[in-house]
């Protein structure tokens, strides 16, 4: 088994011993007006056949939002495609697509503070079970490490629409919203990456 082996929350209950709540996961987020680059990009998604394929949405909408946040705050990595083997025995191994890393200059992940799976062709909430399964691996890499960071953040997105989600001690929190990548959504979810990363940014320097 893999990450994308987990499809049911039940699995992560039964075998971590999950619980998951719905809650909005923040509540007074300062809201990012996208920069021109970012406009620039998305516009230009918008005349791509993206429909069918799953990479050209990860290249072209979801790795720019990804890039707008780590031209506002350097001190994160952005890993896309690595393996992340952390408990063979588990099953907690496989390929994330993208891992944000609190660690700069360096050719692995050292401290992951959030977890982002591609939909690929299925629904956000079907995505939920993998996502929160990575995000219980960093969960563990982390307390291996040593590392303070006491919350992981995770996501499941199709590109247009993106879930948050959020692991805390064993209790899981997914947001009772979607957001999405339109005009009137999009200030609020660079807000909510942004968040996710400062907040973490702070336990990881701290340890």
């Amino acid at each position: 088994m893999a990450y994308s082996d987990f499809i049911h929350i039940a699995q992560l209950e039964n075998q971590f011993g999950i619980r998951q709540t719905f809650a909005k996961i923040f509540t007074t987020t300062p809201l990012i007006e996208p920069s021109e680059h970012l406009k620039i990009d998305l516009a230009d998604a918008q005349e791509m056949p993206l429909l069918n394929s799953e990479k050209a949405k990860s290249e072209f909408l979801i790795v720019p939002v990804l890039k707008e946040i780590r031209r506002r705050n350097r001190h994160f990595s952005i890993f896309s495609g690595y393996t992340f083997d952390v408990d063979k025995e588990q099953s907690l191994v496989g390929i994330c697509d993208y891992i944000l890393s609190a660690a700069i200059d360096s050719l692995e992940i050292k401290s992951p503070i959030f977890c982002l799976v591609e939909a690929k062709n299925r629904t956000t909430v079907e995505g939920i079970p993998q996502v929160a399964s990575e995000m219980i691996a960093a969960q563990i890499f982390n307390e291996k490490a040593h590392n303070s960071i006491s919350v992981i953040y995770g996501c499941v997105s199709t590109g247009t629409e993106w879930l948050f989600l959020k692991l805390e001690n064993k209790i899981l929190t997914i947001d009772t919203n979607s957001y999405y990548l339109i005009p009137s959504d999009l200030p609020r979810l660079l807000g909510m990456l942004n968040e996710v990363v400062t907040h973490n940014l702070v336990y990881s320097q701290a340890s």
